[in-house]
């Protein structure tokens, strides 16, 4: 009998090599399905911009008000840059040069500006080198002084007989009782009649507070009052003149708090932003008011006129957000569904009763349907990201390609990859944050946030040790307030939040290696890992048979010389990531994913992967 040798046959299958991590996805095609450099599975990694896979960063509180925070704001007033917070019904600010720097928190204390309004919810814009703040009531800092916002007195009539009449020039301003109306002195007359009836019928003036003739302001022995009937008399007839007399005057129609009720503002003006549109009153929820144009100031964000608002869908449903883009404001709400609005504006021309004119410019407001799918559920919570608007719809986040054009093709829902997450998460209750010096869309709420990177379309999930309720960007760092009063700063220097340890994990793809039906065996495996001071990883894999019980460590410990003098030294030293080489065996699977972990107060960017694979025939 003769016997021959058998050699079995040994196929290498194509090397593995990993170099592009593409993010989380977390979509119903399986794990099997993903593409290379996707995961099914990753927590608290996030992915760069240059597609590298980095262990999240974390936070560190700078100081504690002790009651949830409702509210941060960056502000740039006369050059200087402030994080304003408010918690407690009270607003303060921090300097951004002393909190920028963790080394200096121990000298830092916000600076209490004052008492704001009673509502959890708080919002801000900046408008002509003031903050603005929405919370129950209407105010504004200039950097030095918080006030309740006045507003404009608007001049309601001019041109006006002493017995009435006249034409009308300003419309009243919600947010102030106070008007004035200009009369035509005919020498004779003493009895001016205001037009008290013409805004509230039946109703009495609540006072006349100054009375002007020609370039002279009288006295209020001058006159005499009749506040039920609106009228003022004068001791001595005013000279005869056009609008030589000027007489304010207050009449409460109670409309300051449809304004004060608002709770969110879109500044916006066409081609340039000269308005601010408010939404989000309780009992108007659909309307928009939007800011008017003072006589001699020219636009102003406290003059809010009674005609300049308009109705977005039906009543019985909310406006949640406006967004602008180019010239359109896009308009979501929660029913769902999207309108665009358009302004311009329209001139007047006033005839006096010398055949002389006015001018007056009033805007135009116009709504268009855009779509009646998809809306927003997170109130105030758009963000323009690349010119784009992005809403919170009630699965996922929709991105606006147009908003201009009817037509279902100009929507995107982005979050397909998160879907499955975000099934079951509040969408009511998200927060959003564009932190542009990383191309980041932030989002999320409670203790979970998702990174939308938008340069290279990756997604990914953090999941932090505390609850939070808003963030800011100001400068090149994010600031978070937490539930429990904390306000905290992310930045790379912290490897915890706020000393919890940060656990990060990463799978990647469950692959089969392009040949589903051999039996395979990984026998090498090697890591590339960005050199820093501290950084470490431990890596592992999973098949289809096992779970590997050993994991490999890697790690870097780069001695920081901070106060070595090098003078006298003469060498060189090579900060170019080198390979680690793993000998971690994997025998008999058809498909392998490899692991990636890091719980320790330590860096990780892992650069590459790739595996050496060998098949031995066919799977049974």
């Amino acid at each position: 009998m003769i016997y021959r040798a058998q050699i079995a046959n040994v196929k290498d299958v194509t090397p593995t090599r990993v170099d592009k991590f593409l993010g989380l996805n977390i979509s119903n095609t399986g794990d099997t399905q993903l593409q290379l450099g996707e995961s099914g599975n990753m927590e608290n990694f996030y992915i760069t911009n240059d597609l590298k896979l980095r262990k999240m960063y974390g936070y560190r509180t700078f100081w504690d008000f002790e009651h949830p925070i409702r509210a941060t704001y960056p502000a740039n007033l006369g050059g200087i840059e402030y994080l304003l917070v408010a918690t407690n019904n009270k607003l303060y600010y921090f300097l951004k040069s002393q909190i920028e720097d963790y080394e200096n928190w121990e000298s830092v204390t916000p600076v209490e500006i004052g008492t704001i309004g009673t509502s959890t919810d708080v919002s801000f814009f900046t408008f002509d080198k003031k903050v603005y703040i929405l919370s129950g009531k209407y105010q504004s800092w200039d950097g030095t002084t918080l006030e309740e916002v006045e507003g404009y007195t608007p001049l309601v009539f001019i041109n006006t007989p002493p017995a009435g009449g006249g034409l009308i020039y300003d419309e009243i301003n919600m947010l102030s009782p106070k008007k004035h109306q200009t009369f035509n002195g005919d020498g004779t007359s003493t009895v001016y009649h205001l037009a008290q009836n013409y805004f509230v019928s039946g109703v009495d003036l609540t006072s006349v507070d100054r009375v002007i003739v020609g370039t002279t302001e009288l006295q209020s022995t001058d006159y005499t009052v009749d506040t039920h009937n609106g009228t003022v008399t004068f001791n001595t007839a005013p000279p005869q003149g056009m609008d030589n007399v000027d007489i304010y005057w207050t009449l409460d129609d109670g409309d300051r708090s449809i304004i004060e009720g608002m709770r969110y503002g879109t500044v916006f003006g066409g081609d340039v932003d000269t308005r601010v549109f408010l939404y989000g009153n309780h009992n108007c929820t659909n309307r928009t008011y939007f800011s008017g144009i003072e006589a001699t100031k020219g636009p102003s964000v406290e003059y809010f006129p009674a005609t300049a608002h308009v109705d977005i869908g039906p009543s019985n449903f909310e406006l949640t957000d406006l967004t602008r883009q180019y010239d359109r404001l896009l308009a979501t709400t929660n029913r769902p569904e999207a309108y665009y609005l358009t302004i311009s504006t329209e001139q007047l021309n006033v005839t006096l009763t010398d055949n002389s004119n006015v001018q007056r410019y009033v805007p135009a407001v116009s709504t268009y349907p855009l779509n009646e799918i998809h809306g927003n559920m997170a109130p105030g919570q758009g963000q323009l990201i690349d010119n784009y608007p992005v809403t919170i719809d009630k699965t996922g986040l929709t991105l606006w390609k147009a908003t201009n054009v009817r037509d279902e093709k100009n929507m995107e829902d982005i979050s397909q990859r998160i879907k499955s997450d975000l099934n079951d998460m509040n969408m009511k209750a998200m927060t959003t944050l564009d932190f542009q010096p990383e191309n980041q869309l932030w989002f999320g709420y409670d203790n979970r946030i998702y990174i939308y990177n938008y340069y290279n379309k990756t997604f990914s999930r953090i999941r932090i040790a505390d609850s939070f309720t808003c963030y800011s960007n100001l400068g090149n760092s994010v600031y978070m307030g937490l539930e429990d009063g904390r306000i905290v700063k992310w930045g790379e220097e912290f490897q915890t939040f706020d000393n919890t340890h940060i656990v990060a994990h990463w799978e990647m793809n469950f692959s089969d290696f392009g040949a589903a039906y051999l039996r395979k065996t990984m026998t090498r495996l090697w890591v590339l890992m960005q050199p820093q001071a501290k950084s470490s990883a431990e890596i592992g894999y999973v098949t289809n048979r096992k779970e590997s019980t050993v994991k490999k460590r890697i790690e870097y410990k780069i001695q920081v010389l901070n106060d070595v003098m090098f003078d006298d030294f003469s060498f060189q030293v090579s900060n170019n990531p080198q390979p680690f080489r793993l000998k971690l065996k994997a025998k008999k699977f058809t498909n392998m994913k490899i692991t990636i972990d890091n719980s320790e107060e330590t860096d990780c960017t892992i650069l590459q992967l790739a595996l050496r694979v060998e098949s031995f025939g066919e799977s049974k």
